[in-house]
């Protein structure tokens, strides 16, 4: 039975520190990489005890299944605030571009591609990262698509070319390619892409 009561400080507490430990996974992935992000190394940056990451997560792997929902949700989050922000003029291409760079590039990209590598072969965590991303997918598909006056298969279509282009610019930058150039990449795209929505 769940209680209408507002959590007490002790759960206040838990749940800040429970967050604190993802978001420190997060930070991990992005930073070391999947094969490097040990529990050390997260309960170090998430500034917490070795007591308190045992409370929340006995192991590696219970800690890494939540930090795919929590990476999911993150990544939600800073779609919502890309959409919030978009610029009035903005064309097809750079709105397709600014909502698919938000949560597929950056931190919370490369931390989902190291994600995707590190767990590749584990069946449970890569079925629930499958899962919890093609849910994210579709709704950014359908953000994209609500803010683009152009028929829907053009916008499907111009869409899986945005992400996977995307995706692929995060990898570049992983393995130490030009950000700059991946900008520049990313801006020819925009304007090949409002060709292809026009």
């Amino acid at each position: 039975m769940v209680s209408g009561l507002p959590p007490n400080k002790h759960q206040e507490k838990s749940l800040r520190t429970r967050a604190l430990l993802l978001d420190a996974a997060i930070d991990s992935l992005a930073e070391v990489g999947y094969a490097s992000a040990s529990i050390a190394d997260i309960t170090a940056r998430a500034g917490v005890t070795r007591g308190a990451q045992l409370h929340h997560f006995h192991t590696r792997q219970e800690l890494f299944a939540q930090a795919i929902e929590h990476l999911t949700g993150r990544q939600r989050e800073a779609l919502q605030r890309r959409t919030r922000s978009l610029a009035a003029g903005a064309s097809a291409g750079e709105v397709l571009v600014e909502c698919v760079t938000a949560p597929f590039a950056g931190k919370l990209g490369k931390a989902a591609v190291e994600l995707y590598v590190g767990i590749a072969n584990d069946r449970e965590l890569r079925r629930n990262m499958l899962r919890v991303q093609h849910d994210l997918t579709v709704e950014l598909l359908d953000a994209c698509a609500a803010r683009i006056e152009a028929p829907r298969e053009r916008v499907e279509a111009a869409f899986w070319m945005t992400i996977n282009l995307v995706r692929g610019a995060t990898l570049d930058e992983m393995v130490g390619r030009d950000r700059l150039r991946r900008k520049q990449v990313l801006a020819d795209w925009a304007r090949l892409a409002d060709d292809m929505l026009a």
